[in-house]
């Protein structure tokens, strides 16, 4: 069910935020909350991320195809340092920026690796690892199907890759803040 929820999200407010300049990087439904990610290639600023809460609500409330779901807070956020990886344009943005990976479990391999994101494309990434978690291989490459948990991993002091685009999007040092909460119609 909660797959379904988040790609109707998807369909209904994707076309509406990008008239605000604004793209969902992700929506996720878990514990009682709706999560939402926003990104923009200028400042995304408290007022604009109210405004994008106040926009996801009312399309929420509006569908009707909610109506089902119960209680639910949402939460409208930017992603902040480390960028959760989910699906391959996810990845694409980040080549060339260090990487935390997590395996599921039945993946023949090292189950948990982390370096540098090198290449992306036909449902696989491949990893440049670290010299710790290297083993004997100079570079994995996996599917994307077979990550349990991805993200980037911010390092204090170390220059961002001329090719990843938080450069570019203005991107704030600061933690993920949920700036928004609603309760959804009874």
């Amino acid at each position: 069910m909660a797959h379904g929820i988040e790609s109707r999200l998807r369909e209904l407010a994707q076309e509406r935020l990008a008239e605000h300049g604004l793209e969902m990087l992700d929506v996720e439904l878990k514990n009682g909350s709706l999560r939402v990610t926003l990104e923009s290639e200028t400042s995304l600023d408290l007022d604009r991320i109210a405004d994008a809460s106040v926009l996801i609500s009312t399309l929420i409330d509006d569908s009707g195809e909610f109506d089902g779901m119960g209680k639910f807070n949402l939460e409208v956020s930017s992603p902040g340092v480390e960028r959760v990886l989910r699906t391959e344009p996810h990845f694409k943005r980040f080549v060339g920026t260090k990487v935390s990976l997590k395996m599921k479990s039945d993946f023949t391999g090292p189950r948990r690796f982390s370096g540098v994101l090198f290449k992306v494309g036909d449902g696989r990434i491949t990893v440049l690892p670290e010299a710790e978690n290297a083993s004997s291989a100079s570079e994995l490459d996996v599917r994307i199907e077979d990550i349990e948990r991805a993200r980037t991993v911010f390092e204090w002091g170390a220059q961002k890759p001329s090719g990843a685009s938080s450069a570019r999007r203005g991107s704030r040092p600061a933690g993920k803040a949920i700036l928004a909460n609603k309760v959804a119609k009874d």
